[in-house]
């Protein structure tokens, strides 16, 4: 590994790392707030709760732009080119567009939620909810402005703080508002003033931090500033098929709710929500790596053999992360789910475990793609992976979702998931030359398969405890992943002294890698002697 591939690698680890934390403690945070709330409000309840936020998540999804985006890979570029005036003038662009377009997008779904109530959700009774989560998309929308300027900036503490305190603020007054009997309101509430607070936090955390550092060197090197106009016209040209792909896929996540409000009851959409909490959590694993991946793509030559090796690396450790945990959760969907909710989301089970099988897809590349093409400027092509994913999904999820229910739904998003993967393999190998190695990807599937296979004692025996079936298993689990590892050839020599490279500056998660990486490399060692 070059020296220049090595850095944007340790760089892209750190700042994984940061935000894999933020992202961690706040799941976690929110996971918990949403068990106590799915508690206090039954399955109907939280149907119904779920079911409102999905209207203000379309507006927000229409203010974006792309200049989230746009925000990550600009600041940093400007930063790294010493752009100072460009970087003020670029937040301050961003920021005031993003008010205006949020504040009338808040206007419009306050004025109309009764009528987006009675024909978009087939429930008249939502439209007082609708408009009192309506503000939702102002402050929602100022937050994720906020944490991919404070990404941009390498500012990577600040934007995981301020999830912290969105996930705090929310996962306390949410439920208390709903115990105390404001019901779905207090629900409602809660969620927003967890946005309230954060977006006022990050924008101060900002404003003292980066903002007033580019500030000194602005007055040391003495640049102007560019126009808004001309700052507008660069976000938005870049952003705009990012922008396009984003909202299309929000906007068919929205969809999948409003089929299901038109097809299914609201005690299996409140089961198939429940599912979902749990599948966040191995979003905790793959958000942190994506952002990171965004910025270090970007800096790599797209015809280079660096490029080449640094996207099969992706891949190849995406996967060695998320795979073994969508396994484990699948095994132990089950326990899981009565842990957390109890016996009345009967059917949250089998959804978590279907639903999660999207996640096993990040062995070829389903996580790392995205982020790859953006980071090379080819955004044309995250549209057109889109709009193969829509095409797919939307026939089919009307007919399974008609014939199977949720199941259908399910199956439908796993098809149509494969089926935009596959697309995007094929036009990086066709334009750029750029393939993922298919011998990692099974190695890694058949390492996490055979543990998998191991805790199926705990998973299927109904008399053991469930909290001891989970800890014992997830000890088990863990055990036989990383012994498989080296067996099914999965990890290397050359894999070992890559994570070695990249774990030795990483503070607290040093000590902990090592041990692993020791494991690891023991096992290596002794295959090769026999």
């Amino acid at each position: 590994m070059s020296s220049n591939l090595a850095d944007i690698a340790n760089q892209s680890t750190r700042g994984s790392f940061i935000l894999f934390l933020g992202d961690a403690i706040s799941t976690i945070v929110l996971a918990l707030g949403s068990i106590l709330i799915a508690r206090f409000l039954g399955p109907e309840g939280y149907g119904v709760y779920s079911l409102t936020l999905a209207i203000p998540a379309i507006f927000i999804s229409l203010v974006s732009l792309g200049i989230d985006s746009a925000a990550v890979r600009f600041l940093a570029k400007f930063k790294s080119e010493h752009e100072f005036a460009r970087s003020i003038s670029f937040m301050k662009t961003s920021i005031v567009f993003r008010f205006i377009v949020a504040i009338a997008a808040w206007s419009i779904c306050f004025i109309s939620s009764n009528i987006l109530a009675s024909y978009l959700l087939n429930r008249p009774e939502v439209g007082f909810y609708i408009k009192l989560s309506s503000s939702l998309i102002l402050f929602q929308a100022l937050f994720n402005l906020l944490y991919s300027m404070s990404v941009g900036l390498d500012s990577y503490s600040t934007g995981s703080a301020t999830k912290i305190c969105m996930s705090l603020v929310k996962s306390s007054l949410a439920p208390l508002l709903v115990f105390i009997g404001l019901g779905v309101a207090g629900a409602v509430l809660g969620h927003i003033l967890g946005f309230v607070v954060a977006t006022i936090a990050g924008a101060l955390a900002i404003y003292l931090g980066p903002y007033k550092n580019l500030k000194r060197f602005l007055r040391d090197c003495g640049e102007y500033e560019n126009g808004f106009i001309k700052n507008l016209k660069l976000m938005i040209s870049y952003g705009i098929p990012l922008y396009l792909s984003s909202l299309i896929l929000l906007l068919v996540d929205q969809y999948r709710l409003i089929l299901l409000a038109q097809s299914v009851s609201d005690f299996e959409i409140g089961n198939f929500q429940a599912a979902g909490n749990f599948a966040t959590l191995l979003v905790v694993l793959s958000t942190p790596i994506a952002t990171a991946l965004f910025p270090a793509f970007s800096k790599l030559d797209p015809t280079g053999e660096e490029i080449k090796k640094t996207f099969q690396y992706a891949v190849k450790y995406t996967g060695i992360l998320i795979t073994p945990a969508a396994f484990f959760t699948i095994s132990m969907s089950r326990i899981l789910v009565e842990i957390v909710y109890g016996h009345a989301y009967s059917m949250a089970p089998i959804f978590l475990s279907l639903y999660t099988i999207v996640y096993l897809y990040s062995v070829f590349g389903s996580i790392v793609l995205d982020n790859f093409f953006s980071g090379i400027g080819e955004t044309r092509i995250n549209f057109k992976t889109t709009i193969v994913y829509v095409s797919s999904f939307i026939p089919l999820s009307v007919i399974l979702t008609y014939f199977y229910s949720v199941v259908g739904l399910i199956a439908s998003i796993l098809v149509s998931s494969i089926l935009k993967v596959s697309y995007g393999l094929f036009v990086a190998k066709r334009r750029l030359g750029i393939s993922i190695d298919p011998n990692n990807s099974i190695r890694i599937l058949i390492a996490s398969g055979v543990a998998a296979l191991s805790i199926l004692p705990f998973s299927l025996n109904q008399s053991i405890p469930n909290y001891v079936s989970l800890l014992m298993g997830g000890v088990l689990y863990l055990v036989v992943y990383m012994t498989m590892l080296p067996i099914a050839k999965a990890l290397q020599r050359t894999d070992i002294t890559i994570l070695r490279n990249l774990f030795q500056n990483q503070g607290v998660l040093k000590p902990v890698a090592e041990m692993l990486i020791k494991y690891e490399s023991s096992l290596i060692e002794r295959m090769k002697r026999q």
